[in-house]
């Protein structure tokens, strides 16, 4: 087997050789080339023109920083095997336009479907088998949280792990935005395992703050920049929950037997049925956009095969010519989603009737960019004040230390001048009660 060589605008080459070599026959199955057709960003392209790039090239960003780590901190050879492995097929089970997708389809979550098609016979499973046969379960146990030692699968999914590391760096790269930028040579610098519990597994991932500290400040800053201003820019928000209400009528329509022709594996899921893994792997962004053109009408003839029901081809049509919803920003004021609610329902019923649920959202972005599970915390060793100290606890005392939540009414452009002078009224009640 030839080593494999790739030139990446964010890493610059990243090589599968030497040791890593045989991982090539993983790139070839038809799971991990089906990433090259669900773009990284979601619909994030229709506001940043460069946020085309795909997960499989994030895929390979990811193993890439999984590589340096490895040899950085000096694993075994079979844990860093496992790390490396589990970096290149973390995003394997992702749908369709990944998060919005899993919105609609909530037991179709990226990690279920990434267990399955690792362990499930096919390709995949029989490539990585014909490595080590123990590899898929070993694989899957880093989805269900069972892989030990623990920190080995913190540095896949954790507060600071080489997906978020690629991600950041590579979503800022394409899409322009000048945010996400860190200093990753010194953050892995800064990386290291200790023992700080007791118990069957005391090592854990660890940064030095003395080493450090400076460069993760800069990439939770840089992450919680790339939060407000790029994945939850309103335009895209607006794209998104436009995606989602489409979504959701075809399968209302598919419960009901009435969905158009297009898509249906989405239709069997929408009806509660278990998918083979083969018919998933044909799910991509590509299948899903072909069937959106086809239900607006807009086929190579001109006529394509419009939806017939009236609400599904309205809201396909405008997605597809970038007709989209708009935003009213209504900021973080406690209680203005239970204050505007009952009035945007009434407006938009008035305009859209039965069908209005369908053309506003009250949206809530919460800025993510510190939150962390409990068994996704990091330790920070070496600090002056608390000596060993999770690093959501030294969040709290930076400036952007706590996640804040902005809350937008999305709806058809239609309802906006209506729903503008509520949405005013309803900040100004609230503002004034402080």
């Amino acid at each position: 087997m030839k080593d494999r060589v790739f030139r990446d605008p964010v890493h610059g080459l990243i090589e599968l050789c030497g040791e890593d070599r045989p991982l090539s026959a993983v790139l070839e199955t038809r799971a991990f080339q089906r990433l090259r057709r669900i773009k990284q960003m979601g619909f994030a392209w229709l506001v940043y023109p460069g946020a085309e790039h795909s997960r499989f090239g994030h895929a390979l960003g990811a193993f890439h920083i999984a590589h340096r780590v490895a040899q950085e901190l000096g694993l075994a050879p079979e844990i860093a095997r496992h790390v490396k492995l589990a970096a290149l097929l973390h995003d394997i089970g992702h749908g369709p336009f990944s998060h919005a997708w899993e919105h609609v389809f909530p037991s179709s979550d990226h990690e279920r479907w990434g267990s399955r098609i690792v362990t499930e016979p096919g390709e995949l499973r029989d490539a990585l088998s014909a490595l080590a046969p123990e590899l898929p379960a070993v694989l899957a146990s880093f989805w269900d949280k069972r892989y030990r030692p623990g920190f080995a699968r913190k540095l896949v999914s954790s507060q600071l792990d080489v997906d978020r590391l690629d991600y950041l760096l590579r979503d800022g790269h394409y899409s322009g935005a000048g945010y996400a930028t860190f200093d990753l040579d010194w953050i892995l610098h800064a990386l290291r395992i200790e023992s700080i519990r007791s118990g069957p597994d005391p090592s854990d991932l660890v940064v030095d703050y003395r080493r450090g500290m400076y460069a993760v400040e800069q990439y939770l800053f840089a992450r919680s920049y790339m939060y407000a201003q790029v994945y939850h820019h309103k335009t895209v928000r607006a794209a998104e929950w436009m995606f989602i209400k489409l979504m959701q009528r075809f399968g209302q329509l598919a419960r009901e037997d009435r969905e158009p022709r297009g898509l249906a594996a989405a239709a069997r899921m929408s009806r509660g049925v278990e998918l083979p893994i083969e018919e998933y792997l044909w799910l991509d962004d590509i299948a899903v956009m072909s069937a959106l053109d086809r239900w607006a009408g807009q086929g190579p003839d001109g006529a394509g095969e419009a939806a017939e029901d009236s609400i599904l081809r309205d809201l396909a049509a405008r997605l597809v010519n970038r007709r989209l919803f708009k935003t009213i920003d209504l900021g973080d004021e406690p209680g203005i989603i239970d204050r505007i609610q009952p009035q945007v329902i009434e407006l938009a019923e008035a305009r859209f009737g039965s069908a209005a649920r369908y053309y506003y959202q009250l949206d809530n972005a919460r800025q993510v960019g510190y939150l962390a599970e409990a068994d996704e915390e990091l330790h920070v060793v070496d600090h002056p004040r608390y000596g060993t100290v999770t690093l959501g606890r030294l969040l709290e005392d930076m400036p952007l230390g706590q996640p804040t939540s902005t809350v937008r009414l999305v709806c058809a452009p239609e309802l906006l001048a209506g729903l503008s002078p509520i949405a005013e009224s309803a900040l100004s009640r609230l503002r004034g009660r402080r």
